[in-house]
């Protein structure tokens, strides 16, 4: 596949989500820190044809107009001015409605990837106008690394970069729909966890201060495990490896554990492996991020 281009798509982890009420306009204002991790899907484009074509090796990935691919495609050759001939295919090993932003990240890359192949028509402040309009996530996946999220997801202060961490992610058979998630939560808000300020915790992170991990809550949990105990059956078995911290990501239903060194998820790899979809990751610095997505000819 001479004429095509191999870009990595990373997934994120939220360390920490406080959901801090409904707003009028019907989202939930939230605090959370993102953090890219080195899970990824990969994402093929040619430019070639006529119109934009989407295909994956997934099929619970829509291929049609419904694709946030596709949607981030069509955006971009609106606002850049140009006719698009593209085919993009996209090989999925970031798991669906997991928590970890896949979706996202895959439309993130496309605007990016399209930006270079037209030679920049569009400036970094309309590629996050695009991405916001596309998803409260994708404006983040421009960048990674480390960032402090607030407002309804939009509000992204990148920060340094915290130290380097280890992961071992494993996910249920099942997603947990955002929507589903949240209504959740309003049913039960006198139930979600108290969490200390995330932006306090996150200062103590950067100066290598990984005592705070142990802080770290996410206010969906609990209302989440009553629906799904199969999440909290596996953050008691992933509390057994002796992790830092134990979390499920975002709105589910990935649940990671936290560790401070590669031979540590090693060790704790055997405890759910065989069990369930188990994978292990690390942190990815933002200028890892933005110099592992520069395209690479396949």
């Amino acid at each position: 596949m001479s004429d095509w281009v191999k870009v990595p798509s990373y997934a994120k982890v939220n360390l920490g989500l406080i959901v801090h009420g409904k707003r009028d306009d019907g989202y939930h204002s939230i605090e959370s820190i993102f953090q890219t991790i080195s899970l990824h899907d990969w994402l093929y484009f040619t430019r070639e044809g006529e119109g934009i074509e989407v295909s994956s090796n997934n099929e619970k990935v829509p291929s049609g107009s419904s694709n946030l691919v596709y949607k981030a495609a069509n955006m971009f050759g609106e606002w850049a001015g140009e006719e698009l001939g593209l085919r993009i295919r996209i090989e999925k090993t970031i798991p669906i409605e997991a928590g970890l932003g896949g979706g996202s990240s895959n439309a993130a890359v496309t605007l990016m990837t399209l930006n270079r192949f037209f030679k920049y028509p569009l400036s970094e402040d309309k590629l996050v106008r695009i991405a916001r309009k596309l998803g409260s996530d994708v404006p983040f996946f421009l960048q990674g690394g480390t960032a402090y999220v607030t407002g309804r997801g939009e509000k992204i202060e990148w920060w340094v970069d915290i130290p380097e961490l280890y992961f071992l992610l494993v996910v249920p058979p099942f997603g947990v729909p955002t929507k589903k998630a949240y209504s959740l939560w309003d049913e039960n808000v006198n139930k979600t966890l108290t969490n200390k300020k995330l932006n306090t915790i996150l200062k103590l992170l950067i100066n290598n201060e990984k005592r705070v991990i142990k802080d770290l809550k996410n206010s969906l949990e609990e209302v989440v495990i009553e629906e799904y105990p199969q999440i909290g059956y596996i953050k008691e078995r992933l509390e057994k490896s002796n992790p830092i911290n134990v979390l499920m990501s975002g709105s589910g239903s990935t649940v990671f554990a936290i560790f401070g060194s590669e031979s540590e998820v090693s060790n704790a790899w055997e405890i759910l492996h065989g069990d369930f979809l188990v994978l292990s990751s690390k942190t990815i610095s933002r200028e890892e991020h933005l110099n592992l997505l520069k395209v690479k000819e396949d």
